[in-house]
């Protein structure tokens, strides 16, 4: 029973999760109703996963901490085996549509690994800095090099997974969440600055290559997809390709700009937009909502951002901190990634808007690690730094 624990409920932190949740289900709707379809199972279905994912977070708010970081080793091997299954037991329909094994078909819905992966992996590379932290008394530099050197081979199968998969956008939430980790655990400054001019080196160098023949060409051998490459081009000049390659880009901005100031109206005819329910779902709230509806929805994300930010320097806690601080990055680049893909300022990666995307892999991941969040542990003494005994 040590593992579990009873702890006061956050009503802070609490409503913007109940008012994502309702969103979540409206959105949804809108969305069916915009495209023609019969709202009412998309409505049953979302509502299903809100409610799963609410007990998700329930569940996840009831363990410690100490009992998620020295189990979170099992459960990233569990979540890396899980993600192997998908090159034996994928989803054929999913398959057909994007070409990619990402999903696991069970029954009726689809499991998608990685998002479960994201949970994982954090739990386990928090877990690794602490353990470092513990040992290491005096941190030097080439202390810090052997450790980031440890994260990068325990991160490396998790890397190569989503490489073999093509999945580029979660990749680059796993990038995040990492650089969040290493920064706020104190790395050396020095080390910080090398590894940033070289993740900046190497994004200037694909963008080099993704624009020339001959880049195209070594690209294709790595085993980049031709509409990876395309999504790249379509954010560099939409309107130039607004007939095949930046369509979706394209149409989502006008969509969103249909909306105005305070929303379509009722006359207004529905801009097509693929694939709206799930990477394009803000167009939803752009076109039904307006300019006001869609600031109003990211001053949510905001708040929520800024109660778990609360919740964890409460608690004065470094694990807390660490978990918390890790997660909230990976959550921000998603939220910026996918809003900044619908308005054309960043190129399409497919990576969903967290609570509103249809998906309810995404949703329940989400409610789990909120769920973990809501249940930090109170640990106001300046030495309970390290939960692990």
């Amino acid at each position: 029973m040590k593992y579990f624990k009873r702890h006061e409920v956050n009503y802070a932190l609490i409503l913007p999760v109940f008012l994502l949740f309702l969103l979540s289900i409206a959105v949804q709707y809108g969305a069916s109703v915009l495209d023609g379809i019969d709202p009412g199972p998309v409505v049953v279905r979302q509502l299903f996963f809100c409610i799963i994912a609410a007990i998700a977070l329930f569940a996840g708010s009831l363990l410690s901490t100490t009992f998620l970081l020295r189990f979170s080793g099992i459960f990233y091997v569990l979540s890396l085996g899980l993600m192997t299954l998908l090159y034996w037991f994928y989803d054929p329909v999913m398959f057909e549509l994007t070409h990619t094994k990402r999903w696991i078909r069970i029954g009726r819905f689809t499991l998608q690994p990685s998002e479960i992966m994201k949970l994982a992996f954090v739990l386990f590379m928090v877990y690794l800095t602490l353990l470092y932290e513990k040992r290491q008394i005096q941190r030097t530099i080439k202390s810090d090099c052997f450790y980031i050197l440890k994260i990068v081979l325990y991160s490396l199968p998790t890397f190569l997974l989503m490489y073999m998969q093509r999945d580029f956008g979660t990749s680059l939430v796993f990038i995040v969440m990492l650089g969040a980790l290493f920064v706020i655990s104190g790395v050396h400054w020095k080390l910080l600055t090398v590894i940033f001019t070289v993740l900046a080196v190497v994004g200037g160098l694909l963008l080099l290559l993704v624009f020339t023949d001959w880049g195209n060409t070594m690209l294709f051998r790595l085993h980049f997809k031709p509409y990876q490459l395309d999504r790249v081009k379509a954010w560099a000049d939409p309107f130039a390709y607004q007939d095949s390659i930046a369509y979706q880009q394209v149409q989502s901005m006008w969509a969103i700009g249909s909306g105005g100031l305070l929303g379509a109206s009722d006359t207004h005819i529905p801009v097509y937009v693929p694939v709206r329910e799930s990477d394009m779902i803000f167009t939803v709230i752009g076109e039904s909502f307006g300019f006001l509806g869609s600031s109003l929805v990211i001053f949510l994300y905001f708040y929520l951002i800024y109660q778990i930010i609360f919740a964890a320097l409460r608690t004065n806690n470094k694990a807390s901190v660490y978990l918390s601080i890790t997660f909230v990055f990976g959550l921000v680049f998603q939220i910026f990634e996918n809003i900044g893909a619908a308005i054309g300022l960043l190129p399409l990666t497919g990576i969903p808007l967290p609570f509103l995307s249809q998906g309810g892999t995404s949703l329940i991941a989400v409610g789990l690690s909120l769920g973990i969040i809501f249940g930090l542990e109170k640990a106001y003494a300046p030495k309970k730094t390290f939960p692990i005994n």
